[in-house]
């Protein structure tokens, strides 16, 4: 028989064709073996019902001692054909069957002849394709995801200083604290929701049978809505991140700050350093309690080293 030219193509294959083929099922696995309908050669096919990928969202997981699931067959022969540089070397040419598993694990080939199946098949097998080296790809696309929240902690850790917070009431420490935690719940969402809708989200699907595989192709076509929808949802909650950092910002600026709770003093010690806040009292002779007014903490002064003590309207 002369040698056939490459080309990709899907072709029908006979009953009497796949009464050649040799079937085993090590496990959940089938395992395919026969000559081509097109060049004749023999080819090895190896059908998982299980496979990782990006977002083509998993079909129910069942099983059933007795069913049947199409699969999709592409030649693999490794005979060279004119036309066909790469590999893996093959006549091109793909096929659809029917795998029969009766009640006792034995699987017998068919025909299938069922159009949307034998599409759906193929649409399985394309996605089983590198699984490995695309989700490699997307794991350092969502690197940048990661830095891109890490970056919005670091913009509202420098938006709302500690100290500014400190000093205001406590309604307004609870607003701020609000508004904080609205910019990086909506900030989380819109990066999550982008980079799912760019590259999907790792699932596990399992396609035992026809039926669940009519349900993940099915669930394939509401792929490009679902994306949709996510880029909808990235862009508001970035947006909503955006006013709400906006706003966290201008509550420390504009809230009251709390009244103190003892006179504002201004103390020059002996080293020649200058501390001011409020003055809270004195639990121990010769020494006195202050309340600094840039960062909130009580520290003990000793009045030997104080050089003067004065009351002031604000620090």
């Amino acid at each position: 028989m002369a040698e056939i030219v490459y080309r990709a193509e899907r072709v029908s294959v006979s009953a009497s064709q796949l009464a050649a083929w040799h079937v085993a099922a090590p496990g959940s696995t089938l395992r395919l073996t026969g000559p081509c309908p097109a060049c004749r050669h023999s080819v090895t096919a190896v059908v998982s019902p299980t496979g990782t990928a990006l977002e083509n969202l998993s079909a129910s997981a069942t099983s059933a001692t007795a069913s049947e699931l199409t699969v999709a067959i592409s030649c693999n022969c490794g005979h060279e054909h004119k036309g066909r540089s790469r590999e893996p070397i093959g006549c091109g040419r793909t096929w659809t069957a029917l795998a029969a598993t009766d009640g006792n694990g034995a699987v017998a080939l068919h025909v299938a002849d069922d159009p949307y199946l034998s599409d759906a098949a193929e649409a399985w097998r394309a996605s089983q394709a590198n699984q490995l080296e695309r989700l490699r790809a997307a794991a350092e696309r969502w690197i940048a995801g990661v830095s891109a929240l890490l970056g919005l902690l670091t913009v509202l850790g420098f938006g709302l200083g500690a100290s500014e917070i400190r000093m205001l009431t406590f309604g307004g420490r609870l607003a701020v604290a609000v508004v904080a935690a609205v910019v990086l719940g909506s900030g989380g969402i819109a990066v999550l929701q982008a980079y799912r809708a760019a590259y999907g989200w790792p699932r596990t699907r399992t396609v035992a049978n026809d039926t669940e595989l009519l349900t993940w192709y099915a669930r394939q076509g509401d792929l490009p809505a679902l994306t949709a929808t996510r880029l909808r949802t990235a862009a508001i909650s970035a947006s909503v991140a955006l006013v709400a950092l906006t706003v966290a910002v201008g509550l420390t600026w504009f809230l009251p700050e709390a009244t103190p709770t003892g006179p504002l003093v201004k103390v020059m010690l002996r080293d020649q350093s200058m501390l001011c806040g409020t003055l809270l009292g004195s639990e121990t002779d010769g020494t006195l309690y202050l309340r600094r007014a840039n960062d909130g903490v009580a520290q003990a002064v000793a009045v030997s080293q104080m050089l003067r003590l004065t009351p002031v309207r604000a620090c």
